[in-house]
């Protein structure tokens, strides 16, 4: 399965890592419904977490970012996450 979504949208940098952080945090423990101020792919990325739950897949951050990690204006920028899932007694490393 593969889906893409931007995390948040057009906060401030400050903001835009705390939110990133918690929506991460619950990708990674298989915690849907997100919604669509956490991630604008939020239906995808709920019916991969079910979906993840349900094979019994575990999710790993890879990186957490956003466009103001490189020359970007900080003062609204769009999160950006990669996890991997694999199965539970697999090392995704």
């Amino acid at each position: 399965i593969v889906i893409s979504s931007d995390l948040s949208h057009y906060l401030p940098y400050a903001v835009a890592r705390e939110t990133d952080a918690e929506t991460a945090r619950r990708i990674v423990a298989l915690d849907p419904p997100l919604d669509h101020q956490q991630a604008c792919g939020a239906t995808p990325v709920n019916g991969l977490l079910l979906a993840a739950r349900r094979h019994g897949l575990q999710a790993q951050l890879i990186d957490l970012r956003n466009s103001g990690d490189t020359a970007g204006d900080r003062s609204r920028v769009v999160g950006y996450g990669a996890f991997a899932f694999a199965m539970a007694s697999a090392n995704v490393h």
